[in-house]
């Protein structure tokens, strides 16, 4: 089965028929060239069923040789995208995947966990080889079964205790981690899989980590005593599926571990998660799902736009949204929503969040009737704050830091290890005794912070106190200094891109104008960046046709329509139109109608024109600058547009 990008990689390389770069598919899908390079490794594995001939050169690229319209025939009939992994990511998986299992595992298993082929596989697991020896363990072949680790008891727990710390310090969200110690935790993940093994359950890995979450919640509301009591007829619903069962399995090994009792509404949430994530690829058949991964890629974009950053190429996000989602839906649509202990602690961090939250979750919650309370709010905030995490870690300068001690760098030595393991966005210059530090080595290496064991006074750079072994004061102290680094980075990264006035210029703004029909209004709206050589002809017919495959989903705000198409018929980088219609136009949108205001967007890569978008999205909201959208009145609409981009 191919992905959705992978099937158009296919269809764009055997309409051109010629040797395409690598970096060109990178830069024409708006993907990494690593995220190109895996694609094209499956697409070669699966050549022979897709009939495919298919020929690479290590200067010129690759290119379809050979090709039938056989491939056709697999082209996704939804928006499902395969998560790609970094090797880091993937080494931890696939580590975690063989401690967690005592029997043989194939290379082909793995590669499927992780979306990669067994070539690269084999490569990871040299890396995963070199991490268990240092660990007094080895990565055994077991011939025509797979890999399995093998070592004495006591080097097994303690490399599997090391491996699930350095998942829960770095691969999953820190809110609420510190209810648990590091054992408790451990055994709350091995709860999960080994359950989801013994019943051959097989779960995309971002919908494990969501349920690992949701049950370090559940456990805080058993001990805090709150209870939800699930409707009868709904229990025995959930009490008929496969799943109910796994839900239990679960609930009985916690009740062990934790010394408590799970009242039976637990178990529904937890049998909610498993059908809302049923296998490794999304695929749930229920129709009304469907619409979900359309609504979710929309809300992607909207968020997208209104923090500045480029979200929309981030797949774990869209799969740990839908993931996470599909459940919540059932549950908000029988009122048997969650208390969210964590809400308070979320609000106070991510309120920006929440308010974007806020004026763009309208397209799933009137898709569903539904309405997401601030306990369901603050969840989905989670997936956003990650992604944000993500972007910030990836991309962010380091924080230069030296490290200083008394009389020796012993304890410096000691601070440097733990710092490094916890840490990786501090880049530690070098280890001093508090008697070789020179302010003028400070000033050359334009180190931000100075990390100090022992009291120090310095003038020029801030010193932050901690002690060797970084305990949770400590951890406190260098979080603040994280986290600031990464507002100011998100904050730097909103500016960048060209203003609303600059793709929005008057010449493409028109008002009282008047359409026969949905498609006239958009023909004349697109004719505007058709006349200037923003886009082909041809994106008129691509935007139609979204319409009639998916409805209105365009129509994002009462009497507005953002409509747009892939970038495939765009010739210049990005590019915007406004047309207002006096008499309004249909576009069957239950709500909304009539749209009033059509806003035409084009653009080559999501990322150009997120400022813009995030500009008109303050317009949109601003009850002010959008009558005037509505009413026609064009010097103010241009007032507006020059005001918010400056």
């Amino acid at each position: 089965m191919l992905s959705r990008r992978q099937f158009h990689i296919v269809t764009y390389l055997n309409e051109r028929a010629t040797f395409i770069q690598i970096h060109h598919l990178a830069t024409h899908f708006n993907v990494s060239e690593r995220t190109i390079q895996y694609d094209l490794e499956y697409i070669e594995d699966m050549a022979h069923t897709l009939n495919l001939e298919i020929e690479r050169n290590k200067h010129d690229g690759i290119k379809i040789t050979s090709a039938t319209d056989q491939f056709q025939q697999y082209e996704p009939k939804k928006f499902t995208n395969t998560v790609h992994y970094s090797k880091k990511e993937r080494i931890l998986y696939i580590t975690l995947k063989l401690f967690e299992t005592k029997t043989p595992t194939s290379s082909q298993t793995l590669a499927t966990m992780v979306s990669v082929t067994r070539r690269t596989i084999v490569e990871d697991l040299k890396t995963v080889q070199q991490w268990l020896s240092q660990h007094d363990l080895m990565l055994e072949y077991k011939k025509n079964k797979g890999f399995v680790i093998e070592g004495s008891e006591h080097a097994y727990r303690k490399g599997y205790a090391d491996m699930v710390h350095e998942y829960f310090q770095i691969h999953t969200h820190q809110i609420g981690h510190h209810m648990f110690s590091t054992y408790e935790l451990e055994q709350i993940r091995l709860c999960v899989t080994t359950a989801l093994k013994n019943a051959n359950y097989q779960f995309v890995q971002s919908a494990i980590d969501g349920l690992i979450y949701h049950i370090m919640i559940a456990i805080h509301r058993v001990n805090e005593s709150f209870v939800f009591e699930i409707p009868k007829k709904e229990y025995e619903k959930l009490q008929s599926t496969e799943q109910f069962e796994i839900a239990l399995q679960i609930k009985k090994t916690l009740e062990t571990i934790f010394q408590l009792h799970f009242p039976k509404s637990e178990a529904a949430f937890i049998t909610l998660h498993l059908l809302g994530a049923k296998t490794s690829e999304i695929t749930q058949q229920d129709e009304e799902m469907d619409d979900l991964e359309i609504l979710v890629a929309q809300l992607i974009e909207r968020m997208s736009g209104t923090l500045g950053l480029d979200l929309m190429s981030d797949t774990k996000l869209h799969t740990g949204l839908i993931v996470h989602l599909r459940p919540a839906l059932h549950r908000l649509k029988f009122d048997m929503t969650h208390d969210n202990p964590l809400k308070l602690e979320i609000i106070k961090q991510y309120s920006q969040l929440i308010t974007a939250l806020e004026h763009h979750l309208w397209g799933i919650e009137e898709n569903y009737q539904i309405h997401f309370n601030e306990d369901e709010l603050t969840y989905i905030v989670l997936h956003f704050a990650s992604a944000i995490e993500r972007i910030s870690t990836k991309n962010a300068p380091k924080i230069k830091v030296v490290l200083l001690c008394g009389s020796g760098i012993g304890t410096s030595q000691l601070l440097k290890s733990r710092i490094r393991h916890i840490y990786p966005e501090l880049d530690i210059v070098d280890a001093y005794s508090i008697y070789e530090i020179d302010e003028k080595v400070l000033k050359h290496e334009g180190v931000d912070y100075i990390i100090s064991t022992v009291p120090f006074q310095q003038t020029t750079v801030p010193v932050i106190n901690v002690t060797p072994f970084l305990n949770q004061e400590d951890r406190k102290q260098l979080n603040k200094i994280v986290n600031l680094s990464r507002e100011k980075y998100v904050n730097e990264v909103r500016g960048t891109g060209p203003t609303l006035a600059q793709v929005l210029p008057e010449s493409r703004l028109l008002t009282q104008q008047v359409a026969h029909n949905r498609d006239d209004a958009i023909k004349r709206s697109v004719s505007l960046l058709v006349n200037e050589g923003v886009v082909d002809e041809a994106y008129t017919t691509a935007i139609i046709q979204q319409l009639e495959a998916f409805g209105p989903y365009m129509v994002i705000s009462p009497h507005i329509a953002l409509i747009h198409a892939n970038h495939d018929y765009v010739k210049q980088s990005v590019g915007f139109s406004l047309i207002h219609f006096k008499d309004g136009i249909h576009f069957s949108h239950e709500t909304y109608d009539p749209v009033k205001v059509i806003i035409t967007l084009a653009t080559k890569q999501p990322q150009i024109h997120l400022n813009a978008l995030r500009q008109l999205s303050e317009l949109i909201m601003d009850s002010e600058a959008r009558d005037k959208m509505l009413s026609g009145d064009k010097n103010g609409m241009m007032m507006e547009i020059k005001n918010i981009s400056q």
